[in-house]
Formats: structure tokens, C-alpha cells, sequence
């Protein structure tokens, strides 16, 4: 058991205050535990955190996230915490896409299932009516596939008959959205993944837009564990963790001070769990294959205009250097001071992770005016550049056999993240069931440990 001076027994420890560790402390708040979740930053959420502007006291996200109606973990995850209205979901899936080109929409219909899209696939004005055709059967082609071994999505989309300008204006666009790598750097069965859970689903891709900064996701899941008995202390770095004979005996803090815990769920990347366990013990094989992983830049700008530039608040980007474009005032309801707050996010961005800051914001903002002419006619009042150089691994062909499930050699000790096995790309999704997951044997050691007490008695 951890003895905690703040809330008396906490009986599980969590390591690191992203999505994965904080859904791993609410579902074990929320099973009447008394987890104490460490952070090592000063605030909670990881890669996904958010900061408050000192110019506008706005507060910033980081990146700029988005859900599909598939991923109930999530949605389940913010109704737990009390935050049933945090995502706003489209009726129905509705993509505007831009193109200096002009303008078309990926709008799903009343068709059945896989069929839904059908009918926007066939108006996609940004190919010639044959190579729409070829589109919908490598889609119904993808729907049936069940390849045994993975290769590169590209392979597959040329061997099903795809030109080159449907993966840049179609399959690379979602490839990139989703993944967060073109067709030919991830596997089929990653891609794969994407399509069947979300776009061949008639409600599946609907899309789901934060209505406000995730600063209050995070400030929900606190008082969630708080105000059940557990423990969250941020600014708190673990140094190591304590084992002993092969189990888990606690962790301790940079600080020094100790906790004990013969339960502890680690939720941080590979390179901070090396640091915490050392690359020559029993996690020795896990971190091997971790390091195999290769990760993916996003780049966001940010850009507040004097007055409204965009009809929609969202659409996505093709033929342009731009991708993903935001209007957050519209999904937030407001701005403050009054200003447009636009975002353009840039997947895949190994061309922009290292341009001066200068150049990305001219470069984009340029970008934009040529997509929307209501841009060229606003004054951007303040630009800023954020940059995640890792912000998600990349889902190459076989990379599940690099991804490590829940359980591992220590005993006591579990691995959430969204690098963990779960099935699910690096997504908020993947973070938050691998959490749960974690959390749940967690709560399995906790009374097969009781029982035994108990038999001792």
C-alpha cells in the first residue's frame, strides 16, 4: 500500500498526466479506488495540454484535435468526467474540400452502409468522373480485404488500379488527416483500420469538434479524481522506479521522496520510460522495439484576423500547401477580443518542423489567402507557430509487432499510451482505452491481492 501525507492510502500509482494516464485515474477514481496520479509538468495533458496566452488570455491548445463519432472511448471518457457537451459532432459527416481548383464536399448519404459515400465520391469534381469510379471499387475493395500480411497502403491502392492524382487528392489527404503519414509510409492494416471503423460506417467519420480549450477537459478529470478520494500532483517528476525482486515496490520523485505501491500504471513515451527503468532490465526487449518506432512532426499555425474569413469551421485543403483549417471562434463560440482565431494544421510536416518561424506563417498564411479571398481582404492581427516534432508515431507496415501490451515482466507494473497495443492508430482514442485497459488490471491485481489478505485473516 502508498501512504500519501495528502489523502491518507492511495492504493495505485499513475504515472504521467497525459490522456492515457488521466482516463487510467478516473476509471480507477470512479471504481472507488484512491489512485495518485503524478505529472511531471505543470499541467495536465501531456501532448495535448493547452497554455494561456499572455497577450489575449486565451487558452491554447497545443494541437488542434478532432474525434470521430467511432471513438466512444472518448466520448465515454468525457461523459464520466461530466462533460457530455465538450465535443459537438456533425449531424452527419461533411467535409469541404478546397482546392485553388475550386471547391467540392464529402458529404455522407442515406445510402447503406460502406455505400453511404457513394454519392459524393461520384460528384468529386477534383477527378474525372472514370478514376471516381475506380475510387469507389478499391473503397469496396479495401471493405472486403482481409490481408494476412501488411504492406504499405500505397501498394495496395496502386495494385487496385489508383493514379497517382486520387492518392494526392483523396486517399493521401485522409491517410494524412488520420495517420499522420501519406499512403506509402503506413500499413494496410492501419489504414485499413481507419476506413472500416470510421468512413465505411455510415455514422462512423461524423466529425467531433472540442467547444472549448481541452484546459478544461483536463481541469474536469482532476476534480473527477479529487473529489474521490485520489490524489493529483503536478510539477512532480519521477525519477525511477523502485522493484524488487521482479515486482513493483513504488516509484521515487526527483525530490527524493518515495511512495510505495505495489500497483503502478506508467503512461509516458518510450524514451521517459527508459529513464525511469534503465535499458538493461527486464523492459529491455519493450524498449528495443519502442525505439523502432518512428515518430511524426505536426506543425500548427495560428492566426487571429480583424474580422471573419471563413464560411465553414472546418474544410479541408488539396492541391495546396495548406491541409486542415480551423476557424476555433466558430467551434468555440467567441474569441477573445473579438478577433478570428483561425489554425491551419499540418500533418506530416517534416517539410515545415524546421523552417524559421517567418517562413511557415508567410508560406501558409499565403496558402490560405489563395483558398479563401476573404483572407486576402483581413489583416492578420498576430500569428503564432506551435510545433510537436513527435507528436505521433507513425503506423508503418507491421508496427504492431513494436507496440508492447498492458502487462509487463515487473509485476505490478502496467504500460498505457498511445503507443501501447491497442488496435487504434495514435489517436486520443488509442490514449484513452489504453488507460482503461491499464486501469483494469490494475483493479485485478487489487483484489486478487485482497482475497489473499483476506485468506490470511
Amino acid at each position: 500500500m502508498l501512504v500519501s501525507m495528502e489523502t491518507g492510502v492511495n492504493d495505485a500509482i499513475v504515472i504521467g498526466g497525459g490522456f492515457a494516464g488521466i482516463a487510467a485515474a478516473c476509471r480507477l477514481a470512479g471504481d472507488g479506488h484512491r489512485p495518485l496520479l503524478i505529472e511531471r509538468a505543470p499541467r495536465l495533458g501531456g501532448r495535448a495540454s493547452s497554455f494561456v496566452s499572455r497577450e489575449t488570455g486565451e487558452s491554447i491548445d497545443f494541437g488542434q484535435h478532432v474525434l470521430m463519432r467511432c471513438c466512444t472511448t472518448s466520448t465515454g471518457f468525457l461523459l464520466r468526467i461530466g462533460l457530455p457537451d465538450a465535443i459537438r459532432f456533425q449531424p452527419t459527416l461533411s467535409v469541404p474540400i478546397v482546392s485553388p481548383e475550386g471547391r467540392t464536399l464529402l458529404r455522407s448519404s442515406a445510402f447503406p452502409g460502406i455505400f453511404h459515400l457513394a454519392p459524393a465520391l461520384l460528384r468529386f469534381r477534383l477527378l474525372p468522373f472514370s478514376e471516381r469510379v475506380r475510387v469507389l471499387r478499391a473503397g469496396l475493395a479495401l471493405a472486403l480485404t482481409r490481408a494476412r500480411t501488411d504492406r504499405s497502403f500505397a501498394e495496395w491502392l496502386a495494385a487496385h488500379g489508383q493514379s497517382p492524382a486520387a492518392v494526392e487528392r483523396l486517399w493521401d489527404p485522409i491517410s494524412i488527416a488520420t495517420l499522420n503519414a501519406p499512403s506509402d509510409a503506413v500499413g494496410l492494416h492501419a489504414a485499413r483500420k481507419v476506413f472500416r471503423d470510421a468512413f465505411f460506417r455510415p455514422d462512423g467519420a461524423d466529425l467531433g469538434f472540442f467547444t472549448f480549450s481541452l484546459s478544461e477537459v483536463f481541469t474536469a478529470a482532476r476534480r473527477y479524481i479529487e473529489n474521490r478520494g485520489g490524489t493529483v500532483r503536478t510539477s512532480d517528476g519521477v525519477r525511477l522506479l523502485i522493484v524488487e525482486e521482479g515486482r513493483i515496490a513504488g516509484v521515487e520523485l526527483e525530490s527524493g521522496e518515495q511512495f510505495d505501491s505495489e500497483a503502478v500504471v506508467c503512461a509516458v513515451p518510450p524514451p521517459a520510460l527508459e529513464k525511469l527503468a534503465g535499458s538493461d532490465g527486464p523492459l529491455e526487449p519493450i524498449l528495443e522495439a519502442a525505439s523502432r518506432l518512428r515518430w511524426g512532426p505536426i506543425v500548427n499555425l495560428h492566426a487571429w484576423f480583424d474580422r471573419p474569413v471563413l464560411d465553414e469551421a472546418f474544410s479541408v485543403a488539396v492541391g495546396s500547401p495548406a491541409q486542415a483549417v480551423f476557424d476555433v471562434t466558430q467551434l468555440h463560440g467567441g474569441s477573445p477580443g473579438g478577433l478570428t482565431h483561425v489554425v491551419l494544421s499540418q500533418s506530416a510536416a517534416d517539410e515545415w518542423i524546421d523552417r524559421p518561424v517567418e517562413d511557415v506563417s508567410t508560406s501558409l498564411l499565403n496558402a490560405l489567402g489563395e483558398l479563401f479571398p476573404a483572407v486576402r481582404a483581413a489583416k492578420p492581427c498576430r500569428t503564432l507557430v506551435l510545433r510537436s516534432r513527435q507528436a505521433t508515431f507513425i503506423p508503418e507496415p507491421s508496427v504492431d509487432r513494436l507496440r508492447p501490451r498492458a502487462p509487463t515482466p515487473i509485476d505490478g507494473l502496467y504500460l498505457a499510451g498511445d503507443w501501447i497495443s491497442t488496435g487504434w492508430p495514435s489517436t486520443i482514442e488509442g490514449a484513452i482505452r489504453s488507460g482503461i485497459v491499464a486501469a483494469a488490471y490494475v483493479e485485478e491485481r487489487l483484489r486478487v491481492d485482497r482475497l489473499v489478505d483476506d485468506g490470511d485473516e
